[in-house]
């Protein structure tokens, strides 16, 4: 009998059955295990297509820049003199004829190598296209290269088969683990496209791993990673086929950490990016002191003249409130690296050598995010062009998964070279270092870093600049150059930048090799290694009143023995005395902060105060408080923290206020963050302390994004603000379908597919009445069929 099929398509508009728009979709493993040591393990022969020159990056479609400025506003145009970072570490990593821990040279097979790597408490670990080495910290090779699908050697399919580079390699400093990823591109049906992730089961590389295989429709290229508390993120351009095809979108992914660190079955999440951005790259934590309680990991992109900052939220009990929202951060006018020249436009020497790629239509990797304990900062970058060069435009955004703030920025470009394919990190003492590729029309393509120290004015590269490694030649025959490099911080001291990137001996394309290099900046090694902060919250002190504060104590770095922290504080405005208790702590305890104004103090906005924590060796580390000393105080309380708007509907969040102490003053409100398309505005705008308002946002039919939006409340003594979430939502559609042979006794299998984004009953969806309405209509309609058929 011929396969029947029907479908039926229901629409419901309105708030009842509404879903948020960019549902993601949980993807479980297609096999996992653990692995033999990786030292006993043996890739099977490569195959002859694994690795090849690619013949030109794949573009990501976004939202340009209105206009090219006129001129950078925080461009540096020299370099500080006399100053150069001095290198410590500086050694040949994979590439042509390299020999490592094996007998055999290796033999360059893909263009462009794809150099990164990450350090670890005893090891360097680097990955190129396919392949992987281990090195001690003195340079000495101590397995490999070896093909990185020798991971997967015993695994089975694809991962086990294939190699096809796009490789990551992390250090997990919170779980002293290795995380490593890479494609593996097969022609086989349904879901040809594989990332092949493994795990260590401890911190020796060379030692057993944890071994997962995620499959999709789609072509995942471009994979860049994160480390973070709750997963082990990522980013990919999806499209429809490896050779390019249709550009699909950014899918921003988050793999389960605490199942893989257990080696047990895990899942994926995925979330689509739904604006028209550039490529994005995803925080990864460097460090012990992990974020803040809840903090969603944060992935970095730009949008127009801004930076997009997409927080995934994620929800390993209920994945289907997983959710990502956007906030954006005005910065200084930029235009795209190369611009109306296309992607390729940095220079080499010789007539016929093509100029390279810049890849200014995305963020370059790291995103590397640090908690010092009162400062939490978020170090990315992108090429830009400026002048008649391309340099590199680099920002450090403060609280970047909550209300966040762009502390600094500055254009590197200090020459008539042309710098980009950068990555930065930052040290333990707040100091940036940044490394890159270096070209010119008569400088051949070098690596080269430099520094920014924590006294350094904002937005400049103070401490010089070196040039590592330099090329003998150009490159032929491609305009694709790195793709990206890698700078990582040394968790032995949480003070060494460890670089690696790549550069060319002579003339050619299939003759790259890359360097790895560590260097210090002044003044980390001997900064403090923990540190004391007052946690965020408390601020107003009421004259002739009494204001407590947590302070908090962390590590940063490991240390070898225990510490006793003596407590003090400082700087006190006039009028306000303060005690703690205890004065004495060890790091990772709270002391608190008594603070008691007198009935005459000084009054006013925005004081402040330090705490000082010294250890017995006389080491000082400090941090400052905000304080308004005032006459009237007053609580805002938001009844929800999660708002859902519909398309082309409107939501209204309660605002109630409280007056704490002094007479009631007058509130005025205002919000930040409401996205395009979208309205805001206050049923009362002005109220007295006591009593409330409302927040009404509308949306435009076609919806909005998710975002994050900031409501303040000013006072003439004080003011407040509150965060909470704006969640879109749009009409859902679901699809009923079966198929069936006539005559068969087993009964249709069924499904209910909501093609909004959500196929359960989360947040209200009453998709268990939605899937019994389809069942019935179905089971109706079949009856209907084979009545007809008997007839």
């Amino acid at each position: 009998m011929p396969r029947a099929a029907f479908a039926l398509l229901l629409c419901f508009a309105g708030t009842a059955l509404a879903a948020p728009r960019s549902r993601g979709t949980l993807l479980r493993a297609d096999r996992h295990d653990i692995s033999a040591p990786l030292t006993l393990l043996a890739a099977a022969p490569a195959e002859d297509d694994e690795e090849e020159v690619e013949l030109g990056p794949r573009p990501v479609p976004h939202q340009p820049q209105p206009a090219p400025p006129s001129g950078d506003p925080v461009l540096q145009d020299r370099v500080a003199p006399l100053l150069l970072p001095r290198t410590a570490a500086s050694f040949d990593g994979v590439g042509n004829g390299f020999l490592g821990a094996t007998s055999r040279a290796f033999d360059v097979k893909g263009v462009p190598p794809d150099p990164q790597g990450d350090v670890g408490p005893l090891h360097f670990v680097q990955i190129v296209n396919a392949s992987i080495a281990i090195f001690a910290k003195d340079g000495r090779p101590l397995l490999g290269p070896l093909p990185t699908r020798t991971l997967f050697a015993g695994f089975g399919g694809a991962c086990e088969q294939r190699g096809d580079g796009d490789g990551i390699v992390l250090y997990d400093p919170l779980a002293d683990r290795w995380l490593i990823s890479q494609l593996a591109n097969t022609r086989e049906a349904g879901r040809p496209y594989h990332v092949c992730l493994a795990v260590s089961r401890d911190g020796d590389p060379t030692g057993q791993w944890a071994r997962y295989d995620f499959s999709y429709a789609d072509f995942h290229d471009y994979p860049k990673l994160g480390v973070w508390p709750d997963g082990y993120y990522a980013t990919y351009n999806t499209f429809a086929d490896a050779s390019g095809g249709d550009f699909r979108g950014i899918v921003y992914c988050v793999f389960d950490r605490a199942k893989m660190l257990a080696a047990e079955p895990a899942a994926q999440q995925c979330i689509p990016i739904d604006d028209s951005t550039s490529g994005t790259t995803p925080a990864d934590l460097d460090g012990i002191l992990p974020p803040a309680p809840g903090e969603p990991n944060t992935a970095v992109g730009f949008l127009g003249s801004s930076l997009a900052l997409y927080r995934f939220h994620v929800d390993w009990t209920e994945p289907l409130d997983s959710f990502v929202e956007r906030a954006t951060l005005p910065v200084a006018p930029f235009a795209e690296a190369c611009g109306s020249q296309g992607t390729a436009c940095i220079p080499q020497p010789g007539s016929r050598a093509p100029a390279l790629d810049a890849l200014g239509d995305r963020m370059m990797f790291r995103a590397a995010y640090r908690n010092l304990g009162g400062r939490r900062s978020l170090i990315v970058n992108h090429s830009v062009s400026v002048r008649d060069v391309v340099g590199i435009r680099w920002y450090e955004i403060r609280d970047p998964g909550g209300i966040p703030v762009l502390a600094q920025q500055g254009t590197y470009a200090p020459d008539d070279g042309y710098r980009w394919m950068a990555s930065a990190a930052i040290d333990r003492a707040g100091n940036l270092g940044l490394g890159f590729s270096l070209s010119s029309a008569s400088t051949l393509p070098s690596i080269a870093c430099t520094g920014h120290l924590i006294s350094d004015p904002p937005g400049q590269m103070g401490q010089g600049e070196a040039v590592v490694a330099s090329s003998g030649g150009s490159q032929s025959s491609s305009l694709r150059w790195g793709d990206y490099s890698s700078m990582s911080v040394d968790p032995a001291d949480d003070c060494t930048f460890w670089y690696t990137n790549e550069y060319i001996p002579s003339d050619g394309v299939f003759n790259w090799r890359t360097r790895i290099f560590s260097f210090q900046l002044p003044g980390c090694a001997s900064s403090p290694d923990f540190a004391v902060w007052p946690r965020p919250g408390a601020r107003v002190l009421g004259r002739g009143r009494t204001l407590s504060v947590a302070l908090d104590t962390a590590l940063l770095r490991r240390a070898p023995a225990a510490k006793v922290l003596s407590l003090s504080v400082a700087e006190l405005p006039p009028g306000v005395d303060a005690r703690i208790e205890p004065a004495t702590v060890s790091p990772g305890e709270t002391a608190t902060l008594t603070l008691t104004a007198a009935a005459d103090a000084e009054s006013g906005q925005g004081q402040g105060y330090a705490v000082r924590a010294v250890s017995a060796d006389g080491t000082v580390a400090s941090s400052a408080g905000a304080l308004d000393v005032v006459d009237a105080d007053f609580a805002i309380d938001v009844d929800a923290d999660t708002v859902a708007v519909p398309a082309g509907g409107s939501a209204r969040v309660h605002i109630g206020t409280r007056s704490l102490f002094g007479s009631p003053e007058t509130i005025a409100f205002s919000v930040s963050g409401v996205p395009g398309g979208a309205a805001a505005r206050f049923e009362p705008a002005q109220i007295v302390a006591g009593d409330s308002a409302d927040l009404v946002i509308s949306a435009a039919a076609a919806g909005l994004a998710n975002v994050a939006l900031t409501v303040s409340a000013t006072a003439p003594s004080t003011s407040h603000i509150a965060l909470f979430h704006l969640r879109a939502q749009q009409s859902p559609s679901a699809e009923v379908t079966w198929s069936a042979t006539g005559g068969s006794a087993t009964p249709p299998p069924l499904r209910v597919q909501s093609q909004g984004g959500c196929g359960c009953s989360a947040a209200g969806g009453g998709w268990e009445a939605l899937g019994l309405f389809g069942l019935l209509v179905a089971l109706r309609r079949k009856r209907a069929v084979t009545s007809s058929r008997r007839r």
